[in-house]
């Protein structure tokens, strides 16, 4: 057997035992986390989201309601248009060129990182979780179904108003070769937020600052915002 043989012999072997590795981990995480992820999705995009996955409890995963996970080209990560992640017929998908994304933030309290594709992650999970969870409160209060997000305790926090008020700003994304993304509601200059795109409506201020919180950046929160989670979330992290 020639040299050159030998060496794509072993390649592949080495390959065949990556692969069986990755279908471990992913089985692994469908038990614990009750998500799906496309086996054929690009390897590093795989074995990202299965360490991932790891920095969010298992139960708040699972109450998030997705189910399935896959992965799309959506072309370069931008820095603020929302070409990271979207859904399509009851199944998330991630952009694949988000590991590319330069994006790494850093706690300035704690150290912890959070890269684009992290982010992305746990940023999509609290949309699921806000549906959920709004629907559960309102359900025993007897309420009309709405996002927590939408609910006043929330809201107020930033002086969202769906309506323009004096005093109020709104929103303008401009990303360079991307379309012009207006805010859907307007918010109190004297606001905090997680990062600049957390401005453009309650429902993207309240997954912005989940994944920041549930990241471990809490630093980049205001105080207020640490404190609601710190409420809405406990349940998840009793007995750590």
């Amino acid at each position: 057997m020639s040299f050159f043989v030998s060496r794509k012999l072993r390649r592949l072997a080495a390959e065949l035992i990556v692969s069986e590795e990755t279908r471990e981990a992913l089985s692994e995480v469908e038990g614990k986390y009750g998500l799906s992820i496309d086996p054929d999705g690009p390897l590093e995009c795989v074995q990202a989201l299965i360490q991932a996955i790891k920095r969010v409890p298992p139960k708040m995963v699972k109450d998030c309601e997705i189910k399935d996970l896959g992965f799309r080209d959506m072309g370069p990560s931008k820095e603020f248009y929302p070409n990271h992640g979207v859904y399509c017929d009851g199944k998330l998908y991630l952009n694949t060129q988000l590991l590319d994304d330069p994006m790494l933030d850093t706690d300035p309290d704690t150290g912890k990182m959070l890269n684009r594709f992290d982010y992305t992650l746990i940023h999509e999970l609290g949309h699921g979780l806000d549906e959920v969870l709004g629907k559960r409160k309102c359900k025993k209060k007897g309420w009309r179904g709405r996002e927590l997000s939408l609910r006043p305790e929330w809201m107020d926090l930033s002086g969202w108003s769906q309506k323009p008020k004096k005093g109020l700003k709104r929103l303008i994304i401009r990303d360079p070769g991307s379309p012009e993304v207006r805010g859907e509601y307007c918010y109190s200059p004297d606001a905090g937020f997680a990062r600049f795109y957390g401005k453009r409506n309650p429902w993207d201020d309240w997954a912005d600052a989940f994944a920041y919180y549930v990241g471990g950046l809490k630093g980049f929160l205001p105080k207020n915002k640490i404190e609601y989670f710190d409420d809405v979330l406990s349940p998840y992290y009793e007995g750590e």
